[in-house]
């Protein structure tokens, strides 16, 4: 995504069309004066007409902003106008970091709840922990708040300080902390570690200004750890900034190579990105993990990989996100504007169509098997183009029993977990996390606080305790909660990865990537 400035005359930003002035003549007519023929001085005296003659009482920015948006629902699904806080948020985003206390937050039976501390941030120093609930900020209680409105109050200026009240499990009264904000990384590398001997792991959530440095960083990491093979996982990644695609795009291709052009209808619109060989590449056979929820960006990078036959792309058919925005500033807003199509190195472009919005976002469209769509790769394989990156090998993973969604819909596994820490020590929890084991005890409790608690009826639970796979599942997702508060979320996540079925085939399909890598390396002549 590329960032623009734009500032453009102040009638644009009142600018809106709204079908329902034409509706008027049912219900009294009155004329709004127009002097004028020009388009948006029309708009914008429609505009004063409404607030003017509305029944009730109306702020202009909530007419604007939702005028705005409807006018570029019409053009395609991405193009989007930002309000002051989503633009700050987008901002934040990109620049990798805002000021805060460092925690991560969700609503929990009802609660605002602390799910994790960062680690090193004050939050973690503060000794909040996983399972504690906020009850109030500064004073004003959260329980009518949500979540957006409780983060807007706990964010504030570097150096300023905020009073948080905390009801904790195990304690009879609440207590009240205050802490001093700072600066909190937003990291875009989540999660970075060995899998197996030889094997390297990176999770890349977002693309932001910093996700270059922290994949380079964490590269290097693992190669100190005797990383020969990678898996780099782009599942989930909605995308980002178009340069750090680039960028990360480098890290596997040869200087020089295509990444990503991108055309549209403005000579500005055109470009072509080619892998500019700074750094250190990495130099070993790949994976890259995809499904549905990988967009943009990350099609980018894995249309790279897969078009220059690079390495294997698993997982699922992504998104299908072809169009670039170019976010203008309006002042402290943003409009996100589709600029252009970008197009892989073998000349698809990845869009799906998007006549039908529910069929868009439902994702039921995917690409046409025409022959004017199909495009081949450095090596000669036929890769379709106009429905997403279609994966070298599809892999599923595999759906959870009713009874296990409405677990974890409830979030009972997070809740079990925080009742059965909360008589353990804090001196004690690191050690306690390294040893639990969840045994026939364990299993039995929970499922009878799950009955308790009404998540599942004793029928549900009858039918859960007859599914092998189903226990097995209910066992490590206990697991990993006490691991996510005692140890932290990283060993919460590398107790995941053995039960997630695409992790593993990646791992099963590296000696097909270490083909791919010596015919790349015999290729490019090295």
């Amino acid at each position: 995504m590329k960032l623009g400035r734009w500032q453009p005359p102040l009638i644009v930003v009142t600018t809106v069309v709204l079908v329902a002035a034409a509706t008027g003549a049912l219900f009294g007519e009155r004329s709004i004066p127009d002097s004028e023929t020009s388009v948006v001085t029309r708009a914008s005296r429609i505009v004063d007409g409404m607030l003017e003659w509305l029944p009730d009482e109306t702020a202009p920015d909530n007419i604007i902003y939702d005028g705005i948006h409807g006018m570029l629902e019409v053009l395609d699904p991405h193009s989007n106008y930002m309000d002051p806080r989503s633009f700050q948020q987008m901002r934040a985003r990109q620049e990798g970091s805002f000021f805060g206390i460092g925690i991560i937050i969700a609503r929990r039976d009802g609660n605002v709840t602390v799910i994790a501390p960062m680690a090193g941030t004050p939050a973690a120093q503060k000794g909040l922990r996983a399972g504690d609930v906020i009850a109030a900020v500064g004073g004003e209680p959260t329980e009518e708040l949500n979540l957006d409105e409780v983060v807007d109050r706990v964010r504030g200026p570097e150096g300023s300080t905020v009073l948080l009240t905390i009801e904790r499990p195990g304690l009879g009264e609440p207590f009240e902390v205050e802490i001093t904000r700072a600066r909190i990384p937003q990291d875009s590398v989540r999660f970075a570690f060995m899998l197996r001997p030889g094997t390297g792991y990176i999770r890349l959530s977002e693309f932001t200004s910093t996700s270059v440095r922290e994949v380079g960083g964490a590269m290097n990491a693992l190669r100190d750890q005797g990383m020969t093979d990678l898996i780099f996982d782009l599942r989930n990644n909605p995308g980002g900034q178009l340069d750090a695609a680039v960028g990360i795009s480098n890290f596997f291709l040869r200087e020089g190579q295509l990444i990503v052009s991108t055309r549209g209808r403005t000579p500005d619109s055109v470009s072509v990105l080619t892998a500019p060989g700074r750094g250190r590449p990495f130099e070993g056979p790949l994976v890259v993990l995809v499904n549905e929820g990988s967009a943009s960006a990350s099609e980018i990078v894995a249309g790279a990989v897969q078009d220059h036959d690079r390495g294997l792309v698993v997982g699922e058919t992504t998104w299908g996100k072809g169009l670039v925005q170019t976010v203008f500033t309006v002042r402290d807003t943003g409009l996100a504007l589709t600029t252009a199509r970008y197009y892989t190195p073998s000349g698809r472009s990845i869009q799906r169509d998007y006549d039908s919005f529910i069929d868009y976002v439902t994702h039921r469209n995917g690409a046409a098997e025409e022959p004017d769509n199909t495009f081949e790769t450095d090596a000669g394989r036929s890769v379709l183009g106009g429905g997403g990156i279609a994966p070298d090998v599809e892999v599923i993973g595999r759906p959870f029993s009713e009874e296990l969604v409405l677990l974890y819909g409830d979030t009972a596994f997070f809740r079990f977990a925080i009742q059965l820490l909360q008589d353990v020590p804090e001196s004690e929890k690191a050690d306690f996390g390294a040893r639990f084991e969840v045994d026939d005890a364990i299993l039995n409790r929970f499922l009878e606080w799950v009955v308790g608690a009404e998540t599942l009826t004793p029928d549900q639970v009858a039918v859960l305790r007859s599914d092998a796979q189903g226990m097995d599942d209910v066992a490590r997702g206990i697991r990993i909660e006490v691991l996510n508060a005692t140890q932290g979320l990283e060993a919460g996540y590398r107790e995941a990865v053995e039960s997630d079925d695409q992790i593993q085939a990646a791992l099963g399909l590296l000696p097909d990537a270490q083909d791919i890598w010596r015919v790349w390396q015999d290729k490019q002549g090295g």
